[in-house]
């Protein structure tokens, strides 16, 4: 049994391992981390308490709030992490709640005098259960054999295994990690197995969890499948995809694929409360790429956003695939390499006059790095039927709190009381145990009659693709998919009960947003702006967290836009001021508000877009060819948003470890 620690620490200094400056009351820590030895870390917290002085409605509010947020820092410190339990002190009260990606569950508030064994048993329970039952997932741990953090596959490609067997990837770097409590709460490492091609090399390989929505048919694997099969370039290419095992709540010896059903069992049955229904997945695949914000010069930016217009066009008219989801984060650059069959895309230099078409190809073909679309995970095949649109009803009774999912959130499906004019397919695909015949069958239930002996199997990477014969929330109008920041202004502008289709013109809109904002964030390449001239302009217009029409407004606006925007754009991106305004007169100007709708001209095409870039290109002197060197201290970043080490409880180097004791007994699914 492991051994833990109750401090009372970080009450008075913040914990380090966060951006934010948080003091949790108290916080159960590894006996194995001594009392002195270094500054208390988030990266190190098994639980953590908030104490107040009395209960009541305010207090209960106050502190579980308090708990969201702290909450949320954990899971963003701990790369091995789904969830974890809380515990409040109020007065001479005690309620216990436990967070995960799809919502929340809490206790009553018990009276610790009345009720002091119900007090010891909470205590006892979280001091001493095994480390996967409080949140922690079994399939990432560490192998102090080889001093290695690694992740469990059920894919029999892998020449890399634990010591049951199993198959295993290594983890070299934590390369993103979602820092909101809720939503698919994703986690990206770079990883690396042996290549099967050679004796001694490894192959590198990128591994990404998300919590998926069980109601969405198309997992982001099925639609790399169909994009790999059209032969569609600068995308991931598919490995594996898998739903990830752990074991069940209540019966810790068997092994199920994780679902927050579970818990949704125990909601449905708490006064209507809505509550988000999600699966782990794991996604394997190659190459790894960097960040578009590590760009080296301005010509390489407009190859990477050509090749960017270039691929998706291609996975529409190629694999009929729709991305859905451009954001910053989701254009990558990557290294084209020979010997795996790559070539430039360089089709957009077809229409050129022969010379000139020789002239840019030369120069192209010197610039190593190449635009690389990822994320797939809200693409949707275009050529299966669209879903009428539905509303989901408000639950009766108490207002939601705080982490409960909206229903009109863009990624989400929760889980609300059935409506009767519904027409998607409200039902998952489960296991169901048939003990008279000695196997099991697989069967669709209706969410609301999902049971804990459902075992939820989804369509991974190349499995079957379903039915396509019933609509499904994938292609539901009334859900919008994007990040807010760069999202197009349409879906922005859709509220409750208002079907938007999603459709190409949405994603270049976006494309367009990016660019924009990559002129105002950096100075030159390797040089972001300063955080005072950031607060003027990116972080205002490009960096927001909500639905707003501000970007919009402003750029709409002649004032605005000279003022706000082309203002704050250095010298060296001057030359991309006349596509800016070639993209903005295209794209935004049209845009109107009449008799309570959205109207505008036709969306910009593909072809529109690659010749403005084009255009641009074509003008570009040469030193804006030239690559600026990054500076010597910069970290060359791996790929989306983050240079973490692979570092949480589940792997500490000292082989300290509680988690990396417990998954020795973990096996694939």
């Amino acid at each position: 049994m492991a051994l833990r620690k109750w401090h009372a620490d970080g009450a008075t200094a913040p914990l380090k391992g966060s951006d934010a400056n948080r003091k949790p009351d108290f916080i159960l820590l590894p006996s194995s981390i001594p009392d002195s030895s270094r500054e208390l870390d988030w990266r190190d917290v098994i639980v953590f308490g908030e104490m107040k002085s009395k209960k009541t409605t305010d207090t209960l509010r106050k502190s579980y709030i308090e708990g969201v947020g702290k909450t949320a820092l954990l899971l963003y410190a701990q790369d091995g992490r789904h969830s974890a339990p809380y515990l409040r002190m109020l007065g001479h009260y005690i309620v216990l709640t436990f967070f995960d990606r799809g919502g929340s569950l809490s206790t009553a508030a018990f009276d610790i005098h009345d009720n002091p064994d119900f007090f010891l048993r909470i205590l006892l329970g979280i001091s001493t259960a095994p480390i996967e039952t409080i949140g922690f997932d079994e399939t990432v741990f560490w192998d102090r054999d080889n001093k290695k953090k690694k992740v469990l596959v059920a894919w029999k490609g892998s020449s890399s295994e634990d010591d049951k067997g199993n198959p295993t990837v290594s983890l070299e770097q934590l390369i993103f990690i979602s820092d909101t409590l809720h939503g698919r709460g994703t986690t990206v490492w770079a990883g690396s197995m042996k290549d099967p091609t050679s004796l001694m090399a490894r192959r590198q390989i990128v591994v990404k969890d998300s919590w998926i929505d069980p109601l969405w048919k198309f997992t982001e694997g099925s639609m790399l499948a169909k994009l790999n099969d059209a032969n569609v370039k600068g995308v991931p290419q598919l490995i594996h995809e898998q739903q990830v095992q752990g074991p069940h709540p209540s019966h810790a010896e068997m092994k199920v694929n994780m679902s927050m059903h579970f818990l949704h069992r125990l909601v449905s049955q708490s006064g209507g409360r809505q509550y988000q229904l999600c699966v782990l997945s794991r996604l394997l695949t190659e190459p790894l790429g960097i960040q578009i914000m590590a760009y080296s010069s301005l010509a390489q930016l407009l190859i990477a956003f050509l090749d960017y217009v270039q691929i998706h066009k291609d996975a529409i008219v190629k694999a009929k695939v729709l991305h859905r989801d451009i954001s910053l984060l989701n254009l990558l650059l990557v290294i084209w390499d020979t010997s795996r069959g790559d070539s430039h895309r360089l089709d957009f230099l077809d229409h050129l006059p022969p010379e000139t078409r020789e002239h840019l190809q030369a120069k192209i073909q010197e610039i190593p790095y190449r635009g690389f679309l990822v994320d797939w995970g809200y693409a949707i095949p275009i050529d299966v039927p669209q879903t009428e649109a539905y509303t989901t009803p408000e639950p009766e009774g108490p207002s939601t709190s705080p982490s409960t999912p909206h229903h009109d959130v863009p990624p989400t499906s929760p889980i609300s009381p059935p409506n009767t004019s519904t027409s998607v397919d409200n039902s998952v695909p489960v296991r169901i145990p048939v003990p008279s015949e000695g196997m099991d069958r697989v069967a669709y239930i209706v969410l609301l009659e999902l049971k804990d002996v459902h075992e939820i199997m989804l369509s991974m990477g190349r499995d079957p693709l379903p039915d396509r014969s019933q609509p499904s929330v994938d292609t539901n109008p009334l859900y919008r998919t994007g990040t807010w920041s760069w999202m197009a202004t349409e879906l922005v502008m859709a509220g409750a009960a208002k079907p938007i289709a999603h459709t190409a013109g949405h994603d270049l809109e976006s494309l367009f947003y990016v660019l924009l904002g990559i002129c105002v964030l950096f100075d030159e390449p390797h040089r972001p702006k300063p955080e005072a001239k950031l607060a003027e302009c990116f972080d205002v217009y490009f960096n927001t967290f909500e639905p707003s029409l501000l970007k919009t407004t402003t750029i709409q606006s002649k004032m605005g836009w000279s003022y706000n925007i082309i203002q704050h754009i250095s010298p060296y991106f001057r030359p991309l001021v006349p596509l800016l305004n070639v993209l903005r007169e295209r794209i935004v100007l049209p845009m109107d508000f009449v008799d309570d709708s959205f109207r505008s001209d036709g969306p910009i095409t593909h072809d529109e877009m690659s010749q403005a870039l084009l255009q641009v290109l074509c003008s570009l002197d040469d030193q804006f060819w030239v690559p600026h060197a990054s500076p010597a201290h910069a970290k060359e970043p791996a790929d989306y948003n983050s240079d973490h080490d692979v570092r949480s409880i589940a792997s500490e180097p000292d082989g300290s470890s509680e988690l990396s004791d417990a998954s020795q007994s973990a096996h694939t699914p």
